[in-house]
């Protein structure tokens, strides 16, 4: 009974939620949803991840540049003034962006305009507290932000990114595979003809939350209780939204674990269609269909498994 005391006052406030407000659709996370909580976004975040969000961040930034190693490659020999071309979905308020950003200029210095960041959300007040951000840190030539949706990325042509990010996004876009397709058709891959397939070597990295399994302890367990009960009274109190972070937690809930979201990510069937020239003086134009998908590279386990980051390399079929 000692127990169960405490864990039915923090229970309540959560249940209470619940019942008054109803749970939000599964489709609930729009850019119109964050919209409504944009101007407090960065301050209730730091706030509910304890300050710990950023480091991971920091993480996904390094393991997709490979530790600032993206720049430099991208920035000699014949690539000198063509620098590395990063997307950042779900790019929010441009944390992730402002941190790819930094890593170039870290690793490149003065070169650090050639780099070049786009950050891509579908919420309109994300982006415009995002332009501050930027513009604050005198990075306006590196990263530019722009309003789309991870599922169809108009006006991105095949094949022209380096590598993506997508920190805390894709749970809340219901048809991942087609977010996932997209991705990888802008990404660099090599279409199987290449005699040199050492120079396309682009990444995605995807970081984002789930319950943790119960084979994670008791830190795990501690960790589950603080996402169903804890996160949505403390956003709902920070923000005076409570059925946004009703959905955070709903979101958390249902996004499939780390195995399943691996298979996700390795058992898509994208397509693309690229235009190619034949060889030679009278050369004709045509169009070659490829195939593909990803493969997850590693699994990095955060914050007693409730965060993942998921890095993966795209691949084109090669049957013909």
């Amino acid at each position: 009974s000692t127990i169960l005391i405490p864990l039915l006052a923090i229970s309540i406030p959560a249940l209470y939620l619940t019942a008054t407000y109803g749970p939000p659709p599964p489709n609930y996370g729009s850019g119109s949803m964050f919209d409504r909580i944009a101007t407090r976004y960065d301050f209730i975040n730091r706030a509910l991840a304890l300050n710990l969000d950023t480091g991971w961040r920091v993480q996904m930034v390094k393991a997709v540049t490979s530790n600032g190693a993206l720049f430099r490659r991208s920035n000699e020999g014949e690539n000198v003034g063509n620098g590395a071309k990063i997307l950042d979905l779900a790019t929010g308020t441009a944390d992730v962006a402002i941190l790819l950003a930094d890593e170039a200029k870290q690793t490149i210095g003065a070169e650090v305009s050639s780099a070049t960041v786009l950050g891509v959300d579908p919420s309109q007040n994300m982006i415009s507290v995002g332009r501050e951000k930027v513009k604050a840190r005198g990075l306006d030539e590196v990263v530019s932000l722009q309003i789309g949706d991870a599922r169809k990325l108009s006006g991105l042509k095949d094949n022209e990114y380096d590598a993506a990010t997508m920190a805390f996004g894709i749970r809340n876009v219901p048809e991942k595979d087609e977010a996932l397709c997209e991705i990888w058709r802008v990404l660099k891959k090599s279409d199987g003809d290449d005699s040199d397939n050492s120079s396309i070597n682009s990444k995605l990295a995807i970081l984002e939350f789930s319950e943790p399994g119960h084979d994670t302890g008791i830190l795990g367990a501690l960790a589950r209780l603080f996402i169903r009960h804890i996160v949505p009274v403390m956003g709902a109190a920070l923000s005076g939204a409570p059925k946004e972070y009703l959905h955070l937690q709903n979101s958390i809930k249902e996004f499939p674990s780390p195995t399943e979201f691996k298979a996700l990510m390795e058992g898509v069937q994208c397509t693309a269609n690229t235009a190619t020239i034949t060889a030679g003086k009278d050369g004709e134009e045509g169009v070659k269909s490829m195939t593909g998908a990803f493969v997850v590279d590693e699994i990095r386990q955060m914050n007693f498994g409730s965060v993942q980051l998921y890095v993966a390399t795209p691949y084109v079929n090669t049957e013909r």
